[in-house]
C-alpha cells in the first residue's frame, strides 16, 4: 500500500490528487489517501491532524505501508508532513515529497538556521522530491544539493469539447479562477478593467473563487465597474466547465505560483493566457505564443495585454490553439500519470 497525504482544502493540490484517482493510479497501486488538513478552526484542524497521524502510525506498526507520498505546501503543511515523513524514515519506508507550495521560497527565506537544517534534512532523506518545473528544481537543489529531485508537472485531463470564441457573441468573457486576494493578483486585474472597458464595452470579467470577497467587491464599486464583473463563488464540476467553455481569455496575474492547475485547465480549453513570470508559469506559457506574460504588479502591462486580446479575435484563436497543443505535448494527465507510475516502480522496485 502507498499512503498519500493531502489536504481536504479546495485548490490546486487537491485537484492534482483527484486527477490521479481519475486516471487509475489509486487502483493500480492500492493508494490509501489520508487527509491531514481541513479548512476550519484550530481545534478542527488539530483533531484531523491527530486522527491522520494515529491512522498512519497504526499502518506502520502493522507493516502495511510500502511507500509514503506527501503532497506538501509551505509553512504548516511542510512541518505537518515532516512528522509523517520522519516516522516513515524510522520504519524504513520510502518517502516521496511532492512540493506544490507557491510560497516555498518565502517560507524557506524566513527560517532560522536550525529549522533550515531540518528542511534540508527532509529534502536529503526523501527518496524523491517532486517539483513542478525546472526552475523549482534549480531552487530546491540550491537549498539541498543532495536532494533527489524529479520534475513532474501538474497534468490536466483534456476536455472532449472546447470553448467557443466570443467574437460573435454579446460578451467577451475574461475568466479568473482562484483565491480572491493579493497573491493571485485579483486587485491588479480589477484596476486594469476601466481602461479595457473603454476599448471594449462588451467585455465581462467572471471571478470564480473565494477569499477577500468584501474587499474585492468594494474595489469594484469604487472603480465603477459593477456591471462588468460577476462574482461566481468557488466553482467546481459542471459550473467550472461552463465558465471555461464560455470564456475567451484566462487571466491569472499572480505574485507567486508553483504550476497553477487553473492555467493548465484553461489551456486545455483553448484559452489564451495572461499571467506573470513567476514559478513554473514561463515553462508552460511562452510570451506571445500561448498568451502574454507580464511582471507581477505591472497593471499597465496587464491592461495592454488585455486590450490587445479583447480587440483581436484571430489572435485569441491562434494563441488558444497553441495553448491546447502545448498542454497535449507535455502536460496532459496521461503524460503525468505515466511519470508518476514510473517513479513508483523505481522507488518500490516493482
Amino acid at each position: 500500500m502507498i499512503v498519500m497525504l493531502c489536504t481536504v482544502a479546495r485548490g490546486g493540490m487537491r485537484s492534482v490528487v483527484e486527477g490521479y484517482r481519475d486516471d487509475g493510479i489509486f487502483d493500480k497501486w492500492g493508494i490509501s489517501l489520508i487527509d491531514t488538513h481541513v479548512e476550519g478552526g484550530y481545534w478542527v484542524r488539530f483533531k484531523v491532524f491527530c486522527a491522520a497521524l494515529f491512522r498512519f502510525a497504526g499502518l506502520l506498526v502493522q507493516r502495511k505501508v510500502d511507500g509514503l507520498h506527501c503532497h506538501v505546501a509551505a509553512y504548516g503543511s511542510f512541518w505537518r508532513k515532516s512528522i509523517f515523513a520522519s516516522l516513515a524514515h524510522l520504519s524504513g519506508v520510502p518517502v516521496i515529497l511532492h512540493l506544490h507550495g507557491s510560497r516555498t521560497k518565502e517560507f524557506v527565506a524566513r527560517q532560522p538556521r536550525w529549522s533550515l537544517r531540518l528542511i534540508r534534512w527532509q529534502l536529503r532523506k526523501a527518496n524523491a522530491v517532486i517539483v513542478l518545473s525546472e526552475s523549482w528544481k534549480d531552487y530546491i537543489l540550491s537549498i539541498e544539493p543532495a536532494a533527489q529531485v524529479r520534475v513532474i508537472p501538474n497534468g490536466v485531463t483534456l476536455p472532449k469539447e472546447h470553448t467557443y470564441d466570443a467574437a460573435g457573441s454579446e460578451f467577451i468573457n475574461i475568466l479568473f479562477l482562484g483565491e480572491v486576494g493579493e497573491r493571485k493578483g485579483i486587485y491588479d486585474l480589477l484596476r486594469a478593467l476601466p481602461e479595457v472597458l473603454r476599448h471594449c464595452p462588451s467585455m465581462r470579467l467572471q471571478i470564480g473563487g473565494k477569499g477577500e470577497m468584501e474587499r474585492a467587491q468594494d474595489l469594484v464599486r469604487e472603480l465603477g465597474i459593477g456591471d462588468a464583473v460577476e462574482f461566481c463563488g468557488w466553482v467546481v464540476g459542471d459550473q467550472k466547465r461552463a465558465l471555461l467553455r464560455g470564456a475567451s481569455i484566462y487571466v491569472l496575474p499572480s505574485y507567486n505560483e508553483g504550476l497553477p492547475m487553473s492555467i493548465l485547465e484553461a489551456m486545455s480549453w483553448k484559452l489564451p493566457i495572461i499571467s506573470t513570470t513567476v514559478g513554473g508559469i514561463p515553462e508552460l506559457v511562452r510570451d506571445r505564443e500561448e498568451g502574454f506574460l507580464i511582471n507581477p504588479g505591472d497593471v499597465k502591462a496587464l491592461t495592454l495585454a488585455l486590450v490587445q486580446l479583447v480587440s483581436d479575435a484571430s489572435l485569441r484563436q491562434s494563441m488558444g490553439q497553441k495553448a491546447l497543443k502545448r498542454v497535449e505535448q507535455g502536460f496532459s494527465s496521461v503524460y503525468v500519470s505515466r511519470s508518476i507510475d514510473e517513479l513508483y516502480s523505481a522507488i518500490l522496485n516493482k
